[in-house]
C-alpha cells in the first residue's frame, strides 16, 4: 500500500469527496454546518425528483417505441367494427319487421273445428278459468227455499283471481237479497273471503241444503221465515279440502217475491 493512502485527508480533500457522493454545488459549501447540511438535504431531494422523472420520461419513450400487442388491436378492430354497425342502424333504421307475439288465441286455436292442421292448444291457466258468473242458476223467488238455496249457491262461489274483490261475489249474489242486506255485506269485510285468498284457494260449491232454522229465531209468517242454509264447498288452494258453511237466513217476502234480508254467521 503506497504512503499517500495511509496520509489523513485534509478538510479540502474531504470537501471534495463530499462533493463527489452528493453532489453539492460548490456555492453552497460556503456558510455555517447548519446551512451545509440544509444545503445537502436539499440538493439531495432535488437530485432524487430528477431521477425519477428522467426515469418516468425514458420509460413514455420505450413504450412509445414498443410495436402494438395482438390483442390489443384486436379489441380496437373490435370497438370501430361495433360503432360503425351501430351508426349504420341508427341511420339506415332496421329493415326487417320486428316480430311480435299476440295475447290473443287465432281462431284456429279457439276452434278445432276451423282449421285442418295438428295444432295443439295448451291448457287454460287458472286464472284464465270462466268468471262463476256464468254459470249462475236461474233467480227464483218463489219460496224461501228456492231463495236460500239460491242465494248459498251464487254467494260461496269464488274465485278471487277471476273476482278481484268481494263486491264482485255480493254483486253476483245480489238478485237473491234484498238491497240493504247487499249494501250491509259490500261495506262489511268478509273472513270467509280473506281466509280464502290466504290460502290461494277458489270456492266451488258441490251442494245446498235448506232445512228449519233455530226455533229462537222466530217461526214463519206469511211475510218472513228464517231458514238454516247448508252449503257444502270445496276448496282448491296451496291446499285442497272440503268445507261445509252454515248461515241461518231470514227470508222476507215482498209480493210475490221472496228474498234473504239477514244473514248470520257470515
Amino acid at each position: 500500500m503506497a504512503d499517500d493512502d495511509k496520509k489523513p485527508r485534509t478538510p479540502a480533500e474531504f470537501r471534495e469527496l463530499l462533493r463527489e457522493v452528493y453532489e453539492v454545488p460548490e456555492v453552497e459549501e460556503e456558510g455555517k454546518r447548519r446551512h451545509r447540511r440544509r444545503a445537502r438535504r436539499r440538493a439531495r431531494r432535488e437530485t432524487k425528483a430528477n431521477r425519477k422523472t428522467t426515469m418516468k420520461q425514458v420509460l413514455e419513450d420505450e413504450r412509445a417505441k414498443e410495436p402494438m400487442h395482438p390483442a390489443g388491436a384486436a379489441l380496437i378492430v373490435v370497438v370501430i367494427l361495433a360503432v360503425g354497425f351501430g351508426a349504420t342502424k341508427w341511420i339506415t333504421g332496421d329493415d326487417k319487421p320486428q316480430q311480435s307475439v299476440s295475447a290473443t288465441p287465432s281462431s284456429a286455436a279457439a276452434d278445432p273445428a276451423a282449421g285442418s292442421g295438428a295444432t295443439a292448444s295448451s291448457p287454460p291457466s287458472p286464472s284464465a278459468s270462466p268468471s262463476p258468473s256464468a254459470s249462475l242458476p236461474a233467480v227464483d223467488l218463489s219460496a224461501p227455499e228456492k231463495t236460500a238455496e239460491g242465494w248459498g249457491r251464487v254467494y260461496m262461489t269464488r274465485n278471487p283471481p277471476v273476482d278481484k274483490e268481494h263486491e264482485t261475489v255480493v254483486e253476483r249474489a245480489a238478485p237473491w237479497m234484498t238491497e240493504a242486506l247487499a249494501r250491509n255485506l259490500a261495506g262489511t269485510r268478509d273472513s270467509l273471503w280473506d281466509n280464502l285468498i290466504s290460502n290461494g284457494g277458489v270456492s266451488t260449491v258441490t251442494g245446498v241444503e235448506v232445512g228449519k232454522a233455530d226455533e229462537k229465531l222466530g217461526i214463519d209468517t206469511p211475510l218472513r221465515a228464517w231458514r238454516e242454509v247448508k252449503v257444502k264447498t270445496v276448496i282448491e288452494g296451496y291446499k285442497k279440502y272440503d268445507k261445509t258453511y252454515v248461515f241461518q237466513a231470514e227470508m222476507t217476502r215482498d209480493g210475490d217475491q221472496w228474498r234473504v234480508s239477514r244473514v248470520l254467521g257470515v
